[in-house]
């Protein structure tokens, strides 16, 4: 150290060189000190960490692109790793030798910086082993840099790193290259680890059907722990509120935003949500989702319907209700607006005044089974003191299993005879993308209930004018 440094400028470096080597993200700023830390670089480390002291074995970690995973898993951490170990042997994999092979040459550049030697004095890459994506410490450790069904023959893992396995989209949808990927883990990759060894697999999940989708399928699921980390949150968190970014400094929900509209929903709930859908799974394609603007309507003659599949409750749990607005024109065409919201019984009935105030719907259809039980009794007392009756409709659910319901839309939908108002069905399109394994299908229900309700206007029929898109009280968008 320069002995022209004060002695509290010395301690204080000597201080942060010691949280380096006991800490990853430290380690991280003091080779970058601009680094960006966000609290799911936190979360991560702390995994990372404890796989390096030996507590955890096997670690799945889903995050969206661009989102800081590779370069803590597969460039920071072994490069600390072998820092506080030198006899660690580790290989990297990913889908082609060249990416694998890059890592390493990031992950060797490291060790050999002198910044390096001031942290671990003692550790060095051997003279005679420095390549790209192979090479040996000075001790006895080594690093292997693979592609995905590469050789690992006659090389050791104390950590195995499989970072990216999938190319593209095309790969991910192939049959014989996802079984190819599981019969090169299991074969070949997974055979290289010693009897203590760690695995950590980091991936944007492409397919249900991909690596860490077959693994979590198979009868060791219970031995990974998984970090999945949606680039939007689906629920309340302990860091963050459902509907809130993942890294709101650097992606923005609008940023986000803009990705969706970009890649298409089906892409952005696989690569940034980590829910892929099988796409030989998926019964609503996205190409059938045909897009209008508000002002195509202006003038027209059109019939207003309005129906909702119910939710009584406002915990995070609970199901959504689901509202959809069905616009029909003279030609039997459906124009769709669909939100969901979680809301009690009088937010609910508050919302119905305000939409058919607004509207003045031909018929708003609610299940029956639902609107006798609970919402009747809040809504004729509310009619009545309003002096205001809505034309309510009792939707007859047939007995029949929501799915069916909901498989009753493809036939319009295959014809093109539905679509959807700009900027006013996301909901809408991320269940039915991923029909019949989405999360929640309230808004995919209210918009099978239209079948019950919606007809082409008569002849007599106004047009519509000065039309603009509504906003409703306790309603999203």
């Amino acid at each position: 150290m320069n002995s022209s440094v004060s002695p509290q400028r010395a301690k204080a470096e000597l201080a942060r060189r010691e949280l380096a080597r006991r800490h990853l993200l430290d380690f991280v700023r003091h080779n970058f000190p601009e680094y960006r830390v966000n609290w799911h670089h936190r979360l991560l480390a702390e995994k990372l960490e404890a796989v390096e002291r030996g507590e955890l074995k096997r670690l799945m970690v889903f995050m969206p692109p661009r989102h800081g995973k590779s370069e803590l898993c597969s460039v920071q951490f072994p490069a600390w790793a072998i820092g506080r170990n030198p006899d660690r042997n580790i290989i990297e994999a990913s889908y082609s030798s060249d990416l694998s092979t890059d890592f390493g040459r990031q992950v060797r550049n490291l060790i050999a910086d002198p910044a390096y030697r001031n942290l671990f004095p003692g550790v060095s890459l051997a003279e005679d082993s420095q390549a790209k994506g192979k090479w040996n410490t000075s001790g006895r450790g080594a690093y292997n840099a693979v592609g995905v069904g590469g050789a690992t023959t006659g090389k050791g893992a104390d950590i195995l790193l499989i970072d990216d396995p999938v190319k593209n989209r095309q790969d991910a949808d192939s049959p014989v290259i996802r079984e190819s990927t599981w019969q090169w883990y299991k074969s070949t990759a997974r055979t290289r680890l010693s009897p203590d060894g760690a695995i950590v697999i980091i991936v944007t999940r492409w397919h249900t059907d991909d690596l860490a989708g077959r693994i979590l399928a198979g009868e060791n699921a219970h031995l990974w722990e998984v970090i999945s980390l949606p680039a939007v949150a689906t629920r309340d968190e302990p860091q963050r509120k459902q509907g809130e970014a993942l890294w709101a400094d650097h992606f923005t929900l609008a940023k986000l935003e803009e990705t969706r509209r970009d890649i298409g929903s089906y892409e952005f709930a696989a690569l940034y949500q980590q829910n892929p859908i099988a796409s030989e799974f998926q019964e609503f394609k996205p190409e059938w989702f045909r897009k209008k603007p508000w002002s195509e309507l202006e003038g027209r003659q059109l019939s207003k319907y309005l129906t909702v599949d119910t939710a009584f409750s406002k915990r995070d749990e609970a199901d959504y209700c689901g509202f959809v607005r069905n616009y029909v024109d003279r030609e039997n065409n459906w124009h769709l607006r669909a939100h969901r919201a979680r809301l009690d019984p009088a937010e609910l009935v508050e919302t119905l005044f305000s939409m058919h105030a607004s509207e003045r719907f031909t018929k708003i259809g609610i299940e029956k089974t639902t609107y006798t039980q609970g919402l009747k009794p809040f809504l004729d007392a509310e009619q009545r003191r309003r002096n205001v009756f809505l034309p309510i409709v009792e939707l007859n659910h047939n007995q029949k299993a929501k799915e069916i319901r909901i498989r009753g839309l493809i036939p319009r939908y295959q014809a093109g005879s539905v679509y959807h108002l700009d900027g006013d069905c996301k909901d809408l399109e991320d269940e039915l993308l991923a029909f019949p394994r989405a999360v929640h299908d309230d808004v995919a229900d209210a918009a099978a209930y239209q079948l019950q309700v919606a007809s082409q206007p008569s002849a007599a029929s106004q047009p519509v004018t000065n039309l603009v898109q509504p906003i409703y009280p306790h309603l999203p968008g």
